[in-house]
């Protein structure tokens, strides 16, 4: 938090700060108000603060907020009763509270040398509880020239906290966690009203913001008005801003550059049409046009138009910065008017920053279907893994096109015998897919998925979604084959509607599609959303996996906290930079009241269980390389050394997430090999081979001797 001082708290000096809370169970009253305590407010909210009779020891404070947009209410104790305590010491706050609203948060302030009270800690939320219980959180290090600590407790959303029973104690041992957040994590809600995005693509920039666009967000009579969305969210303050969008980028694909510019490709140039029936009886057209998002101008820039359109096309990001995308439904439709698969290659050269003319790219002539997932590996080759949408690329008789390996430079494709023996291959339609952590691994991991086709000679068409997860090592080149994973966990199911959901349990072998998978800073994944059936009967269940050094029959998901919001199709998680991860977006199967589809446009926020582990503090990056005051790229093969205030047992650099329709082919967190050099100082090793990680801007964080990452700091890798 920045040392901004802070309205509503009095900077005058304190007298004699004591190392303890004075009337810690608002007992003791001074006119209206517990003494030793005041209220506090920011940013616009309405509601009250006042002595309640329903605290855990009779006596309490209430908070209630009725109306909510910014800011928090809280209870903070005076500045005369102030919390002595000592720079470089960690101290433990236990309190007990009931909250009807799961945005409950603690809020520590420190008294500078010049007597000005500022901001020094927000605490990871606490969840909410009808009946009381206890919550405890340690400090960071107190900063150097504090001379006295305050604390507030309060709500940032509309609901009614109870709080009381304060403890405060220098810290000592191992820190303690209490309550469901500590393994299984908190889930938040922000609630736009008709003010949210229909978040089908999301991507993280390296400026700590989410880009959010929608096009015409599946909305026929927004695409024939013209309405086309890309909100810019800044998942640090909660708000919007609204970006130009020229043209409907809905269902494209998009992919950073080296420079962390986005490049978005192709997208809807004509709706498909329907008769009365609901029946399609002209297909879809995909647009040609393309253009590059710059964070720092905040606006979309003009590059030259692709070779064909590709709606919901591959975007694959290349060792040497070029962008390989095959795929999606072409610039027009076939000769009875249906969808025409597209199968012109493009490929994006980064160092003429134009799209190739087609002549240019070696043109293999494949059925990729839409959004097809293509990972680059280390030798430069891109390995399909059977994760697709819409159905799956064909051969030229029409038979299933099963995972194998690609080279972009040369057009040349080697199919996987016996489709890699990648289990239900017809049944990967809207799986997940991704590398797991470490990239140097080189494993892929293709998560759940449905069988849509509808064709009644096949036994899996028709069936719920799948619960398997197959591995595959892709050191082993065409010996690679798939093995079985652990199977996606189950959960309640939502047969209800979005805002008022029925939940029952899922049963027999019922798994998820529009599942979305995220590497975490600590090198696990995080599974979440989906649906067991189409757009309908939304499964409300997560789950993290930790694959490192394990065989897949020896991974194990474990159940944790499932986002309050039904997410299915058109959904997507972005891992942010601070270690917490967004959910956007769910496009259900229900018609809207202007006659487009429905969008659900609330986002979550995540707060893993790392986030609740050592109370709150954190590691930190304390220093980066820098030369003139500037922080240096990194280059391949370099050996930077960073400075931390924990132990760094492991580092690493996670590409930022560009996702949509479940499918992020470029995500992966590759490994930093760590030496330590003393005083707090590590020197890490950057891979040689830019296959491994592409060029462009990487999050880098470590994990600590508990097992908590680091926030990220960005670094440029070139």
């Amino acid at each position: 938090m920045g040392a901004t001082a802070l309205p509503g708290l009095a900077s005058s000096a304190i007298a004699a700060p004591t190392g303890k809370v004075q009337n810690p169970g608002f007992e003791k009253m001074k006119g209206n108000f517990p003494s030793c305590w005041t209220r506090f407010t920011t940013g616009n909210n309405t509601g009250t603060i006042d002595p309640a009779n329903d605290g855990r020891s009779k006596r309490g404070v209430a908070v209630n907020v009725t109306q909510y947009a910014s800011g928090a209410k809280a209870v903070v104790q005076t500045a005369g009763c102030a919390l002595k305590v000592q720079p470089g010491r960690r101290y433990d706050l236990e309190l007990s509270y009931k909250s009807t609203s799961g945005k409950v948060a603690v809020m520590l302030f420190r008294q500078k040398a010049n007597g000005k009270w500022v901001k020094w800690k927000y605490m990871p939320y606490l969840p909410a509880s009808k009946k009381f219980r206890l919550a405890v959180t340690r400090t960071p290090a107190v900063p150097a020239g504090t001379k006295a600590v305050r604390f507030a407790m309060g709500l940032a959303d509309a609901g009614r906290l109870v709080t009381d029973n304060y403890k405060f104690k220098a810290a000592s041992g191992k820190a303690r966690c209490v309550g469901s957040e500590c393994t299984r994590g908190h889930w938040i809600v922000n609630d736009f009203g008709d003010g949210g995005v229909r978040a089908i693509h999301s991507v993280m920039l390296h400026n700590g913001k989410v880009l959010l666009i929608a096009g015409s967000g599946n909305g026929n009579n927004r695409f024939n008005r013209g309405e086309f969305v890309t909100w810019l969210y800044n998942p640090k303050n909660n708000k919007f801003k609204s970006i130009p969008t020229p043209y409907d980028m809905f269902c494209a694909g998009h992919v950073q550059l080296p420079d962390g510019r986005v490049l978005v490709m192709s997208g809807t140039e004509e709706y498909a049409q329907y008769n009365a029936q609901g029946q399609e009886t002209m297909g879809w057209i995909g647009s040609k046009q393309s253009y590059i998002f710059n964070p720092k101008t905040e606006r979309y820039q003009k590059v030259n138009d692709m070779n064909d359109g590709h709606w919901y096309p591959s975007a694959t990001a290349l060792g040497n910065g070029d962008v390989y995308s095959v795929g999606g439904y072409a610039a027009q439709r076939n000769a009875g008017g249906g969808n025409l698969i597209s199968t012109v290659a493009e490929r994006f050269s980064w160092k003429q920053g134009r799209w190739l003319p087609a002549n240019q790219v070696a043109q293999p002539n494949i059925n990729w279907a839409t959004y097809p997932s293509l990972v680059l590996t280390g030798n430069g080759q891109l390995f399909y893994n059977g994760s697709s949408v819409f159905g799956h690329p064909v051969n030229g008789n029409g038979t299933l096109r099963g995972p194998g390996f690609f080279n972009p430079n040369t057009g040349a494709w080697r199919a996987l015998p016996g489709n890699g023996n990648l289990r239900k291959p017809a049944s990967r339609d809207m799986s997940a897919a991704l590398m797991l952590p470490p990239a140097q691994d080189q494993r892929v991991m293709v998560l759940g998925g449905k069988n849509f086709s509808g064709d009644p000679n096949d036994p899996e068409a028709g069936q719920n979604a799948i619960r398997e997860t197959d591995v595959i090592d892709l050191k082993k080149g065409m010996k690679a084959r798939f093995q079985a994973g652990p199977n996606l966990l189950q959960g309640p199911v939502n047969v209800g509607s979005m805002r008022q959901p029925v939940f029952v349990q899922q049963q027999g072998n019922s798994g998820k599609t529009y599942v979305s998978a995220v590497i975490l800073p600590d090198g696990t994944v995080f599974e979440t959303g989906g649906s067991q059936t189409a757009r309908f009967e939304h499964v409300h269940e997560a789950s993290i996996l930790n694959p490192r050094n394990k065989k897949p029959s020896q991974m194990k998901w474990k159940s944790v906290a499932a986002d309050p919001v039904s997410r299915t199709y058109h959904s997507t998680a972005v891992l942010l930079d601070d270690g917490r991860v967004l959910t956007a977006g769910s496009n259900p199967g229900n018609l809207g009241a202007d006659g487009d589809s429905y969008y659900d446009t609330r986002i979550s926020i995540y707060y893993p269980p790392y986030m609740y582990k050592d109370n709150g503090a954190r590691p930190k990056i304390t220093a980066l390389p820098k030369r003139g005051g500037k922080k240096l790229g990194w280059s391949y093969g370099s050996k930077p050394v960073i400075k931390t205030d924990s132990r760094v047992v492991r580092a690493s650099l996670i590409r930022p997430v560009a996702v949509t329709h479940s499918s992020d082919p470029n995500q992966r967190s590759v490994d930093l090999p760590v030496k330590s050099l003393g005083g707090g100082r590590y020197q890490l090793s950057v891979t040689k081979n830019p296959n491994m990680a592409p060029p462009g801007w990487y999050m880098v964080s470590f994990v600590d001797g508990s097992g908590v990452p680091s926030a990220a700091k960005w670094v440029h890798l070139s």
